[in-house]
């Protein structure tokens, strides 16, 4: 399983915005095959950054809702929205409470993948 945390600040005047942007792309990453989790929350000292977090059955379903044109017209809309610095973390999980996953990622490394400018998943 992959999960992925990710945080971004945007203008303080564009978040709702820039919110119902991202939970339009949760609505539709849902439906994605693969996605088990994909939560939206506003930070809560800082509500003008939006954080994510996903989960994922393996890389190859990350890899397709990467390619989604629903990821496509997000990242079309949210650049001018960016008020700092995107941070993306992954976490490739093997075990869950002590036990092995079902679909175990055999050790493969993810590489960052650069999804626009400003965004970059690590």
């Amino acid at each position: 399983m992959i999960i992925v945390k990710g945080s971004f600040p945007v203008k303080e005047n564009d978040q709702p915005r820039a919110l119902d942007l991202v939970q339009a792309l949760a609505r539709a990453a849902r439906k994605d095959r693969g996605c088990l989790a994909y939560e939206v929350y506003l930070q809560a000292d800082e509500p003008r950054v939006i954080m994510v977090w996903q989960q994922w059955t393996s890389l190859d379903a990350l890899e397709t809702h990467f390619a989604s044109s629903h990821v496509d017209s997000f990242l079309d809309a949210i650049p001018d929205m960016l008020d700092g610095d995107v941070t993306s973390t992954h976490f490739d999980v093997t075990h869950q409470d002590g036990e092995p996953l079902a679909e175990d990622m055999d050790g493969h490394d993810i590489a960052p993948l650069v999804l626009a400018d400003n965004i970059t998943l690590h």
